[in-house]
């Protein structure tokens, strides 16, 4: 019943309990009627009993069987009710009886009267069908005792005929009770129907549905708690609404300040990698020319070897500034591609670190990449090394890049010691801000950024970028460092 209609719920209650109260009513007034037509016979078959006394007793005690035998005959012929008259002595003796051919079979030869009563009745199931037996005495049973036999099958016939009246009534009742319970039903499930399909279109998101209210009773009361519910809700989603264009508004606002963020950066990164390169770098290779010439010109040995060791110092010092504008902003994206800056790179890294086992694969067409796309991937490199080297302890790195019609996708995985969700956290909150400032940049691309990393169980970091919707808003750089 779980997943029939209320209109078949409401009549199977109805009409289902019209039929049981009208089957136990039934059967009631069946046992009744069966009980008082009993009563009704045994009270005939006394009155029989009664009658026969009179007349009987004479022949009895002159033992005039004959005669016995033509007067039960004779009275039984007269009573259509009367299956068999046995009348027998005081001893159990059989003195005569209406059965001609001997008594069937299922009735009792001899019945003894029970002592201390005076009528004495007892159904029996014979070969002839089920028969009400009467004892009644005679004379007070001084003289004998009738065994009267009364059939039951007329009242067997009333009963039956009874039975098939009832469940006709019953059935004509149960008929007329589902005709107006439906008719009832559809008046007062209307309702919570229109209330149910209001729900529907709620859960759909249109709050702005009503229910008519059309009764003072409970109904009604539940559909003007539902129009008000709905007016609140519609209320709150407009608000919701306005609040999430707001919000919207506000998030637009801070992607592009993040992007005007990181652009002022890495223009800032450029402009300190040129002035390196071209000024600073320029004015000691000057100064290491200047060196050579005094040098030449010194005879003094002592003096020589301070120059020399000046020169050493200043060569080295050339080579870091050389090495920190490349880092600030690799001349090598802009003039031959990010794989070839990236291989570079990785070139300078395993020499700094040669105890850190890098492998690097690369596939597809890296020809045709926006700035803002190589940048990203170059800077999600070098933060990723660099945390390496200081947190994760690992010996091996799996650096992976590839490329297809619509996106790239790049992919560094180490066997270090791995970390935590807490230890992520923990970290944004010390303002240790590389992880959200690569995701923060995906972002700004339209990308995907997942990091996935377990205690004892290595880190792997993976980026994922649309090539056709990235524009060069997001043309930004990460830092080096945590």
């Amino acid at each position: 019943m779980r997943n029939y209609s209320l209109y078949v719920k409401f009549n199977a209650l109805i009409v289902g309990t019209i039929f049981i109260c009208g089957l136990l009513i039934g059967s009631l007034l069946l046992y009744t009627t069966s009980s008082e037509m009993e009563r009704e016979l045994d009270k005939s078959g006394v009155e029989i009993g009664q009658t026969m006394s009179a007349v009987i007793s004479s022949d009895i005690l002159l033992d005039d069987r004959f005669s016995m035998t033509e007067r039960l005959m004779q009275i039984q012929s007269l009573n259509d009710q009367i299956r068999y008259i046995i009348v027998f002595h005081p001893n159990g003796q059989i003195l005569a009886s209406t059965f001609t051919n001997g008594i069937p079979k299922g009735l009792p030869l001899v019945r003894e009267p029970k002592p201390g009563v005076t009528v004495d009745t007892m159904t029996f199931d014979s070969n002839e069908g089920y028969i009400r037996e009467v004892l009644c005495p005679i004379d007070n049973g001084l003289v004998g005792y009738f065994r009267i036999g009364l059939s039951e099958k007329t009242m067997t016939q009333v009963m039956q005929r009874r039975f098939l009246e009832m469940i006709v009534l019953i059935i004509l009742i149960c008929l007329a009770s589902s005709w107006l319970a439906t008719r009832y039903a559809r008046s007062f499930l209307k309702p919570i129907q229109q209330m149910a399909a209001a729900v529907r279109q709620l859960g759909r998101g249109n709050y702005q549905v009503k229910v008519p209210e059309k009764t003072p009773d409970d109904v009604g009361r539940l559909a003007r708690a539902f129009n008000t519910l709905s007016l609140r809700l519609s209320a709150r989603e407009q608000e919701n609404s306005r609040l999430l264009q707001a919000l919207q508004e506000k998030e637009k606002m801070r992607m592009w300040l993040i992007s005007q963020l990181f652009s002022a950066r890495e223009d800032e990164r450029r402009r300190i990698s040129r002035e390196l390169h071209d000024e600073t770098s320029q004015s000691m290779v000057t100064m290491l020319a200047y060196l050579r010439i005094i040098m030449d010109k010194t005879s003094d040995a002592d003096a020589k070897e301070l120059l020399c060791g000046v020169r050493d110092l200043m060569k080295d010092t050339l080579e870091g500034l050389r090495h920190l504008a490349v880092n600030l902003h690799p001349p090598l994206l802009d003039d031959l591609g990010l794989i070839v800056a990236m291989e570079k790179y990785l070139d300078t890294f395993r020499r700094a670190q040669p105890h850190i086992h890098i492998s690097f694969s690369q596939s597809g067409d890296f020809s045709h990449l926006s700035h803002p796309i190589s940048l990203l991937c170059y800077r999600l490199m070098q933060e990723a090394l660099t945390n390496i080297v200081r947190h994760s302890q690992a010996d091996a790195v799996d650096i992976t890049i590839k490329t297809d019609d619509e996106t790239l996708t790049l992919s560094i995985t180490d066997n270090g010691v791995g970390f935590s969700e807490d230890t992520l956290e923990q970290a944004r909150l010390d303002n240790h801000l590389g992880i959200v400032s690569m995701r923060e940049r995906a972002e700004l691309l339209n990308g995907h950024f997942y990091i996935d990393s377990y205690p004892n169980d290595g880190t792997c970091i993976v980026i994922t970028l649309p090539l056709k919707d990235s524009s060069d808003e997001g043309g930004v750089s990460h830092d080096q460092t945590d």
